[in-house]
């Protein structure tokens, strides 16, 4: 028996070994990103059926009923009454008509939320998220990654699952419930940079980020469609319910199958540790022992223009994300009539574009720069594509009303074209600091993120200044979400920059930097 056991444990290792470890990884940290969007689309997808819309629209008219009595006469508040100017496409999509089936539809308990506690209840999560990745990445490196993701994954995954719980007691729980999850949940990003750091080789790199950022999409993707239909025939309760689980068996598998770098893996084999550690330096002299050990510059960073124009550039990218990851479905469901399983659907197909998109945007930023092309003309480009296609096509969505098939282009080209970015500036903040590269996308991330509660509570006060023509709430809400946009795209073609900057050098690197500029100097004078 014991033999046999042997054997068997022999033939696993065998076959592991087969494996690239790094591939591994790239699956782990794909559905990372997975996790992150389902935990955090979930109730995107569910809140337009926690929400009772009718009734909420059938108070307003009452309440107009009532206001118009005062001084108007009857006759003229009827008709007022019977054509409330509440702007939408209805029956733009389905056909509602009397003998439709709805004894499978599942409703559960419904909420009389306005505008601004949408708002909010949309919003919380990024309250928590903003707060916890700067703190999150500096406690990883004292830790260590693999364990504060892991754990951290988990606790917003029990979260999620309480999240029904939360609400019985009252709003204001929920609401601290959507902040925990985002709380936990925003350490994802950063140590996803720092773990590619160790397990990236520099010619892989590009690749493997935006494979792994893919996970983005996917998690859209199946979230929206899966919590639409959960939410109608299992309740709402059910999107929280079945979205936890996944991130808890995610963080098991985490836990067990991932390791912080190539030299700690028990099951990698010696030929693909040598080669990473080979490709960034860090076997031979302990080089990535002492650059873990460097103190951050946290001066130098936040005194530096060029940081903060990157900073300012990931804030705009990430505001028309904002815009339609948190707000599409309530948008197709108020304005455009979209039933719930529509709605939740309907949203996911420009992630289908952004997936393909990552992919393609990667692999072709590669081939530009292999043909010679300089890098920062292939940021600028890459990012210039990213932010301004989507910008119009954001003022586009706002003007064809009703028609369908030119309101998810527009849609399809925002979200889309997003992807776009990733070898402009998320790359870009890399290559200027490579030693802080984690810390300072943690930094930048927790800015950029700021958008994920400011637009939705912007979207309220703006839906409720427009309660009568909700379209022109949603339009000034894209205006201006574009101006944002266009001002970032303009910055970083002004002043976006890929050298390192001279406080992220190392002695060694700053060392190289002196002799080939003595190589430079002798070869100018010689040639004279």
């Amino acid at each position: 028996m014991n033999v046999c056991m042997e054997n068997v444990n022999r033939k696993i290792q065998v076959w592991c070994k087969r494996i690239p470890a790094r591939s591994i990884v790239l699956v782990m940290n794909f559905l990372a990103t997975f996790c992150l969007y389902v935990l955090r689309m979930n109730l995107s997808a569910a809140i337009v059926g926690m929400v009772d819309y009718e009734k909420l629209n059938a108070i307003r008219r009452n309440s107009q009923f009532n206001l118009s009595l005062q001084n108007e006469s009857l006759q003229t508040v009827q008709n007022e009454s019977l054509h409330f100017t509440y702007s939408t496409c209805e029956h733009a999509y389905s056909d509602k008509t009397e003998d439709i089936e709805t004894s499978a539809v599942v409703e559960g308990k419904k909420f009389l939320w306005d505008e601004n506690m949408q708002g909010l209840a949309l919003g919380a999560y990024f309250y928590g998220y903003v707060c916890s990745q700067i703190i999150g990445a500096w406690i990883a490196r004292k830790v260590g990654r693999v364990k504060v993701m892991g754990f951290s994954v988990l606790a917003a995954s029990l979260c999620t699952i309480l999240t029904p719980a939360a609400l019985e007691i009252g709003f204001e729980m929920f609401v601290i419930a959507r902040i925990a999850i985002g709380l936990f949940s925003g350490v994802i990003y950063p140590l996803l940079y720092a773990m590619w750091s160790m397990w990236a080789p520099p010619s892989e790199r590009g690749m493997l980020m935006g494979l792994n950022f893919s996970g983005t999409a996917i998690g859209i993707i199946a979230t929206l469609p899966l919590s639409g239909l959960l939410t109608t025939t299992f309740g709402w309760q059910s999107a929280f319910y079945v979205t936890g689980s996944i991130g808890c068996v995610w963080s098991l598998l985490w836990l067990i199958l991932i390791y912080d770098s190539p030299s700690e893996h028990p099951r990698i084999s010696e030929k693909e540790k040598n080669f990473i550690q080979d490709a960034l330096g860090h076997n031979r002299d302990g080089k990535a022992k002492r650059e873990r050990s460097r103190p951050v510059p946290w001066k130098s960073i936040f005194g530096s223009f060029r940081i903060w124009v990157a900073f300012f550039v990931l804030f705009g990218s990430d505001v028309i994300l904002f815009v339609f990851v948190t707000l599409l479905p309530t948008y197709l469901r108020t304005v455009m009539e979209f039933d719930i399983t529509a709605s939740a659907g309907l949203s996911a197909i420009p992630y289908i574009a952004k997936f393909v998109l990552y992919i393609c945007a990667g692999f072709c930023a590669k081939r530009l720069i292999s043909m010679g092309v300089k890098v920062i003309y292939v940021r600028k480009l890459f990012q210039s594509i990213g932010m301004f296609i989507p910008g119009l096509a954001l003022i586009l969505a706002a003007y064809v009303k009703c028609n369908i098939p030119l309101v998810m282009l527009a849609f399809t080209l925002c979200v889309g074209m997003e992807a776009v970015t990733t070898p402009g500036i998320k790359v870009t903040i890399m290559e200027m600091a490579p030693s802080f590269g984690g810390i300072i996308f943690s930094v930048a991330n927790t800015i950029s993120s700021t958008s994920g509660f400011i637009v939705p509570q912007i979207a309220g006060l703006l839906r409720t200044a427009y309660q009568d023509d909700p379209i022109q709430g949603w339009r000034a809400l894209f205006w201006l979400s574009t101006s944002i946009v266009f001002a970032g795209g303009i910055s970083f073609l002004l002043f976006g920059t890929v050298e390192v900057q001279e406080w992220a050098k190392s002695k060694e690197e700053e060392e190289n930097a002196s002799k080939d500029n003595e190589k430079a100097k002798l070869k100018t004078e010689s040639i004279a």
